[in-house]
């Protein structure tokens, strides 16, 4: 007996269905995404040239209350006001509500050196993680 029809392998044939999905939408790129399609979590910035959700993570908090946020970074974000810098970036802490504007800002200070400030264009928030539950938040500045 010899060797059956073959089949196709299943990750090629799912790659073509999307870029067959794509050329049918006109090649539009997606700008954003959602990975729970049934509860939606849109966030908006104030600042629209601010690169907001440039980066996100999901982080668990634990101490005062319990609750998860979506970390979202914003590399061009403006400075606070400090008489040093004019964009720094930043990183926000998103509650996962049904609210576009209810995102806050990290106040982030530079504990070991006083003296020093946040550079301009340090690009805060281009990278952002969690350690996890009870764990720190972290974001990266290039």
């Amino acid at each position: 007996m010899g060797p059956g029809p073959s089949r196709a392998p299943r990750a090629p044939r799912l790659m073509l269905c999307a870029l067959a999905l794509m050329v049918a939408a006109g090649g539009c790129v997606v700008s954003a995404f959602n990975l729970d399609t049934r509860f939606l979590v849109v966030k908006e910035a104030g600042n629209p040239g601010s690169l907001f959700g440039y980066s996100v993570a999901l982080h668990r908090q634990t101490e005062r209350q319990q609750r998860y946020l979506l970390l979202a970074g914003a590399p061009r974000e403006l400075a606070v006001p400090d008489g040093y810098t004019n964009r720094t970036g930043a990183v926000y802490l998103c509650p996962l509500t049904a609210h576009k504007d209810d995102c806050e800002r990290m106040n982030i200070t530079v504990k070991n050196d006083p003296g020093h400030h946040i550079i301009e264009d340090m690009w805060l928030g281009v990278t952002v993680a969690s350690q996890g539950p009870a764990g720190r938040v972290l974001e990266t500045a290039t």
